[in-house]
C-alpha cells in the first residue's frame, strides 16, 4: 500500500460513553423507522452504496496501488485467479485453468476467451505478459510477489507460461489482492487517474477526491460475465468519518453495506427490519508499528517495556467483539499459525525493570514521553489507544495521542528523512497481499532503503535471510515451512519492532435487499458488487 495505507480509522471512545453512543443509535434506529421503514430514504435500487469511514484511492496505478483502493479496485480490476474462502481454495478467475510442473518451476494458465479490457482491447497472452512484466519492473507495493518470475512466455494467444527461479505457489500469486491485476497500459502512468483500465464488471464513472461522494462507478457494458439477471448497474463509495451518520444512513436505507461501525452502533441494527449484520473472523491484524530508529524506542529494552505494559486481555474486552486474541503475527487459518508463542506478555513489574535498565525508572527523575498517530475514524482502534494510554501511565510513560487523516498525517509523518521527527508508534491495520503467510514478513518485517510498509523501521538480517528462503521452503515441505514461521515469529516477539494487540473480527451492517455477499479476508472490505443480487 502507498499513501492512504492500511489505516486504522479512530474516533476516541470510552467505554463509559457506551450507553450514550447506545441510545444515540437507538434514536437513529427509530429515525429510520419513523421515515416508513428500511429503504424509504428512496435509495437508487440499481446504485450500491458503499460507506467507508476514510478516504478511498491515494494510488491510481493498479501495478503501485497497496492501499484502500483495494476497495473499490475488484470491481474494476481482476486477477487471474481468486481465492474461495469456503471452499479454501483458488477458482478460476480469468484463468479457466492452470498446471504446474512436478518441480513447481513452470506454470501455465489457459486463459478465459472472449474478455475485453474497458479501453477495448482484447485480453490476451501477450496483454497479460506485458501487464505482469510492467507490475515487476514498476517494482513498487506487493510486486515483490513475482519475484520467483524468471520469464513470461506466450507459446499462443490464450495461454502463459511462467519460469520460476524456485519453486512457488503461482496459483496462490496469481490470486493477490495487490499486484496480481491484469490491465491494459496507457501511453503515460499519469493516464490511470480516475480511469479503470481493466477487465472488470465497473469502471469508473466519476472521483472528486476529498468530497464525502468520492468514487463512482459504472458497469462495463461489455464486460464478459454478461449483464443478464439482477445486478447492480453503479457503484458509489461515501466516505463519512462519522460512525452515527454512517449509522443513520444504513437505518433510513440511503446505503448497503459500511465497513466501520462499533458494536454500541450495530448491536440494534440486529432487530431492524431490512438490515443484517455478520460476523467474520479475519486475516488482519492491528499492530503497534514501534519506531525502532529513534530514541527512546532505538532501545530494545524500551520496546520490552511498552509491550509488557500493555495489556492486552483489556483491550480484546473493550473492543466489544471487534478483536480476537493476536496468536502471533500470522492469523488463524493460514500456514505458520501457531498458539505455542508464548506472546502474552502483560507484565508492568517487568516494564518497571527494563525501564529502569534503560535510564528511565522513578529515581532518573524523568518521564518517558511517546507520541502514538492513528488514522482518524475508527472507534475501535481509538479505544485501543486510550487504554493504551492509560496503561503505560501506569509505569510512568506518558503516551501522547493524535487522530489525523491518513494521507496528510500520519503518512507524510512516518516517512519523515529524519527519524526524530516520525512518530513512535503508528497503530495500523495490516493483512496479506495473498493467502500467503509470506505477505507480513515480506512487507512489514524485512529490512526496507526506501519506507514502505515497515514503519518499525525494523532491520534484523538473520529474518531477512529467512524471509528469503522461506517461500521455497513452503513449496517443497509445509511441515519444515510451519517451523521457520514459527521461529521468524520468536523473533519478532523478542525483538518487539511492534504491539500484536489483536486480530480484526469484521462485523458488518449490510442491507437485506441483496443475496451473495460474501465476506472474504483474502480481501478485506472488498465487495465483489457484480456477484449480488438485488430484490
Amino acid at each position: 500500500m502507498t499513501t492512504n495505507d492500511r489505516p486504522v480509522n479512530p474516533g476516541p471512545r470510552r467505554r463509559a460513553g457506551t450507553v450514550a453512543a447506545l441510545a444515540t443509535a437507538l434514536a437513529l434506529v427509530a429515525t429510520g423507522c419513523a421515515s416508513g421503514g428500511y429503504g424509504a430514504a428512496g435509495a437508487d435500487s440499481e446504485t450500491f452504496t458503499y460507506i467507508t469511514n476514510t478516504e478511498l484511492v491515494t494510488e491510481w496505478d493498479p501495478a503501485a496501488s497497496y492501499s484502500n483502493e483495494l476497495y473499490a479496485f475488484p470491481n474494476m480490476y481482476e486477477t487471474l485467479t481468486r481465492y474461495n474462502p469456503e471452499q479454501q481454495e483458488i477458482e478460476p478467475l480469468l484463468a479457466t485453468e492452470w498446471e504446474s510442473s512436478s518441480d513447481g518451476r513452470t506454470w501455465t494458465f489457459t486463459l478465459r476467451e472472449g474478455v475485453t479490457f474497458q479501453t477495448g482491447k482484447s485480453m490476451d497472452s501477450e496483454a497479460v505478459k506485458a501487464a505482469i512484466e510492467r507490475t515487476i519492473e514498476e517494482g513498487a507495493g506487493a510486486a515483490y510477489l513475482w519475484d520467483p518470475v524468471s520469464s513470461i512466455e506466450t507459446p499462443d494467444e490464450n495461454t502463459v507460461t511462467f519460469k520460476l527461479s524456485r519453486p512457488a505457489p503461482m496459483d496462490l500469486i496469481t490470486s493477490a489482492s495487490y499486484a496480481a491485476y491484469i490491465y491494459d497500459i496507457p501511453a503515460s502512468a499519469d493516464d490511470f487517474e480516475a480511469t479503470s483500465y481493466g477487465t472488470g464488471p465497473y469502471q469508473v464513472e466519476s472521483w472528486e477526491a476529498g468530497s464525502e461522494n468520492e468514487l463512482t462507478l459504472t458497469r462495463y457494458e461489455d464486460y464478459w460475465g454478461g449483464w443478464d439477471g439482477s445486478h447492480y448497474q453503479t457503484v458509489q463509495y461515501r466516505v463519512v468519518p462519522q460512525a452515527s451518520t454512517a449509522a443513520q444512513l444504513m437505518t433510513s436505507g440511503e446505503a448497503h453495506y459500511v465497513r466501520n461501525l462499533p458494536t454500541n452502533l450495530l448491536e440494534p441494527m440486529r432487530s431492524e427490519d431490512g438490515l443484517d449484520v455478520t460476523s467474520t473472523t479475519s486475516w488482519q491484524n492491528l499492530f503497534g508499528m514501534m519506531n525502532t530508529e529513534s530514541a527512546p524506542l532505538d532501545d530494545e529494552r524500551v520496546r520490552q517495556a511498552v509491550a509488557h505494559a500493555v495489556n492486552y486481555d483489556e483491550i480484546i474486552d473493550a473492543s466489544e467483539g471487534m478483536l480476537s486474541d493476536a496468536d502471533g503475527v500470522i492469523p488463524e487459518g493460514l500456514l505458520g499459525h501457531s498458539e505455542d508463542l508464548n506472546l502474552r506478555m502483560y507484565d508492568p513489574d517487568r516494564a518497571e525493570e527494563l525501564l529502569t535498565e534503560a535510564g528511565y525508572g522513578p529515581d532518573s527523575g524523568e518521564i518517558l514521553q511517546l507520541d502514538l498517530t492513528y488514522t482518524e475514524g475508527n472507534e475501535t482502534v481509538a479505544t485501543v489507544a486510550s487504554l493504551m494510554q492509560s496503561q503505560l501511565a501506569a509505569v510512568n510513560i506518558e503516551l501522547n495521542i493524535e487522530a489525523l487523516p491518513w494521507d496528510s498525517g500520519v503518512w507524510p509523518r512516518a516517512q519523515e528523512e529524519n527519524p526524530d521527527d516520525r512518530q513512535d508508534i503508528v497503530l495500523t491495520y495490516w493483512w496479506p497481499d495473498n493467502p500467503e503467510p509470506i505477505s507480513w514478513f515480506q512487507s512489514v518485517f524485512r529490512t526496507e532503503e526506501e519506507i514502505n510498509m515497515n514503519l518499525s523501521y525494523y532491520s534484523n538480517p538473520e529474518l531477512d535471510e529467512m524471509i528469503d528462503e522461506v517461500g521455497e521452503v513452503t513449496a517443497q515441505d509445509e511441515d519444515e515451512a510451519q517451523s521457520m514461521y514459527e521461529e521468524m515469529q520468536s523473533m519478532i516477539i523478542a525483538d518487539a519492532p511492534v504491539l500484536l494487540l489483536g486480530d480484526q473480527v469484521y462485523q458488518r451492517a449490510v442491507s437485506s435487499s441483496f443475496e451473495g455477499f460474501v465476506d472474504n479476508p483474502a480481501y478485506p472490505n472488498v465487495v465483489f458488487v457484480y456477484d449480488l443480487q438485488p430484490a
